[in-house]
């Protein structure tokens, strides 16, 4: 599908992340839901759905049947840092106790798919404000274990897309990328979390535009509560985020990225009525605060069922494209 002329030019393949597609699914099962809805692109979420031994050939297996069916592959390696081993485990196992070693050999295997990108999430919320590893500890740590990967990207043509998590703000995916290097690594935008961080989506997308890689589609209400603001998901379309803004952003940085639908489960708040919370969160601005609080709207519950919101997701892109699907 194609991104119309109402949010510019650009050629995009339009996807989904697999589990939005069913998670009980098999991998090939996924596919066929896929291309079943005019879709071009799927994402799973770990090397290990794919084989658990992380074997190149079924790598290989599933791309060819994905190609059959008209269904481009990418897979993500899941929450990958250096500050909590306990979620790394399986990729040290395959390293036999060589992190590393584990990680090369994921990427290896995912290499088989054809894909020129692999997602990587920093952490999770409370990681933090998690007083044993302090936070900028944690982004160095994992800006160096992202650094020892690099011979084995550069090997296979690879980059590691940073994902625009709950945890972590764009101005410090973008110190990981001065950190790393551009030719390695690079952004996966998931705006519906930018807020979380207390930042605008249009204005952290400006920021990180020229290296946006992989865009992430659902959308969100920004309410009030009684200690400042929240996220809510919601439907596609009945929300807060200006895709359309985002889009033209995008195609004026000459990002081409595919647009992957993503139906988020967490809902966060963000405690801006809160001294010690701005304090712990120096990247957030007055701006981005008030253009944020100038869209919020009384609280109300989220909007969790899969099938409403995917159905929502892909009839709202079709707004957007010139294509078939949904």
């Amino acid at each position: 599908m194609i991104v119309g002329d109402d949010v510019g030019t650009v050629r995009r393949d339009i996807g989904a992340c697999a589990r939005a597609l069913g998670e009980e699914s098999t991998p090939r099962e996924t596919i066929r839901t896929a291309s079943g809805l005019g879709l071009r692109h799927v994402e799973f979420a770990s090397p290990f759905a794919i084989s658990p031994a992380l074997d190149p050939t079924a790598f290989r297996a599933l791309a060819d049947y994905g190609r059959s069916l008209g269904v481009r592959l990418s897979c993500a390696l899941g929450m990958v840092s250096a500050g909590h081993a306990e979620r790394t485990t399986r990729f040290r196992e395959a390293g036999r106790g060589d992190l590393v070693a584990g990680l090369s050999k994921a990427l290896t295997a995912i290499g088989e798919l054809d894909t020129d990108y692999v997602q990587v999430v920093v952490g999770m919320l409370d990681d933090r404000y998690d007083a044993s590893v302090v936070w900028p500890e944690q982004l160095d740590a994992t800006a160096q274990l992202y650094r020892n990967l690099s011979p084995v990207l550069t090997d296979l043509g690879l980059k590691l897309a940073v994902k625009t998590h709950e945890e972590i703000t764009s101005h410090e995916i973008l110190q990981l990328i001065d950190a790393v290097g551009s030719d390695h690594l690079a952004v996966g935008l998931d705006p519906v979390n930018l807020p979380v961080r207390g930042e605008d989506p249009e204005l952290a997308t400006a920021r990180l535009a020229p290296h946006v890689a992989r865009i992430h589609y659902d959308d969100a209400w920004i309410t009030f509560t009684g200690r400042g603001l929240a996220r809510r998901l919601c439907p596609g379309g009945q929300g807060d985020i200006d895709w359309g803004a985002i889009f033209r952003i995008l195609d004026g940085a000459g990002s081409s990225a595919p647009v992957l639908v993503d139906l988020h489960r967490g809902e966060f708040e963000m405690p801006v009525c809160d001294e010690r919370w701005l304090l712990q969160n120096s990247d957030v601005s007055l701006r981005e605060l008030s253009i944020l609080s100038s869209r919020a709207r009384p609280d109300r519950p989220p909007v969790m069922a899969t099938a409403p919101r995917l159905r929502a997701a892909l009839s709202e892109l079709a707004t957007m494209t010139r294509g078939t699907a949904a």
